[in-house]
């Protein structure tokens, strides 16, 4: 199968702070129409941490509906109790062309605990599930991240369609992707092409969008073959990883058309001068489309 790029869905907002669900259809048919081919909710992009479950379902539906192409709908961090609720509530819009996410929602004590979690959620749904392979705080002291031992056993057990790659070391990520199932879905995060690039060698299906979340055919005509939309992403990357890509993103959308600049408190207010130098770098990205 080709590679398609999977672009994350922003959250945007009313004036009183609502979830703006207008200005998010208005969002994803944009992408539509430029032939974006995956979308997905998740827990960064999308804000889950200042949403409500009752408005993460409200979004979770408006992306179902309103796109017809694949769709992998984040689950934020429940309890498995309220995971199934989230589940049942929400298979009333699922269609053949999308997929539940799944985020662990505990400290890490065992890798028994992370497989009989995933193994409930996918009980709940008639196909199988993505894992949000996020770094999880381990009960003992630091951080706990995925294993292959521990995906694999999920997907020999018919659980798994794949993961969304989230390793914090890019050296032991390679080593993790590597060892998957190379049947698994595989998407990279946290460097878009340049993430892309390196691990794709190691069994990466495709990445999380980066650029392409403005203009979706760069990344497209990178996963073409055209290496120099590298080059467009590090112009890109420059600036936008300088003011954190999640309020960057907002910003460069909102400029583009996207959302009314508002955000929901504690996120940080526009800035004159972040604004500023993301409208001369989306500028010059048009000007060399």
């Amino acid at each position: 199968m080709h590679p398609k790029t999977v672009i994350g869905i922003p959250s945007f907002y009313n004036k009183d702070e609502s979830l703006d669900l207008i200005s998010i259809k208005k969002y994803i048919k944009y992408l539509e129409e430029n032939d974006a081919a995956c979308i997905m909710t998740t827990a960064g992009t999308s804000q889950f941490n200042l949403l409500s479950k009752e408005e993460i379902l409200k979004l979770n539906e408006v992306v179902c509906r309103s796109f017809k192409g694949r769709k992998i709908i984040g689950i934020p961090s429940l309890s498995l109790k309220d995971t199934e609720d989230f589940i049942r509530k929400s298979n009333r819009y699922i269609d053949k062309e999308t997929f539940f996410m799944a985020l662990f929602p505990e400290r890490f004590y065992s890798e028994k605990d992370i497989i009989k979690f995933m193994a409930s959620v996918r009980s709940f749904t008639n196909k199988k599930i993505y894992i949000h392979c996020k770094t999880i705080r381990n009960a003992l002291g630091g951080n706990w991240d995925y294993t292959s031992n521990v995906i694999n056993t999920l997907y020999e057990n018919n659980i798994l369609e794949g993961i969304k790659e989230e390793h914090p070391n890019l050296n032991k990520s390679y080593n993790f992707v590597s060892k998957l199932n190379n049947s698994l879905d595989i998407i990279v995060a946290g460097g878009s092409m340049r993430r892309y690039q390196f691990l794709k060698s190691a069994g990466a299906s495709t990445f999380l969008s980066g650029v392409g979340n403005l203009f979706p055919h760069i990344e497209q005509e990178f996963l073409d073959g055209n290496e120099k939309c590298l080059q467009i992403e590090n112009k890109f990357f420059d600036v936008f990883m300088k003011y954190g890509w999640h309020r960057s993103l907002r910003v460069g959308l909102g400029i583009l058309g996207f959302g009314n600049g508002i955000a929901r408190q504690p996120w940080p207010p526009e800035d004159d001068k972040i604004k500023n130098e993301i409208k001369n770098i989306i500028n010059e990205i048009q000007n060399e489309k």
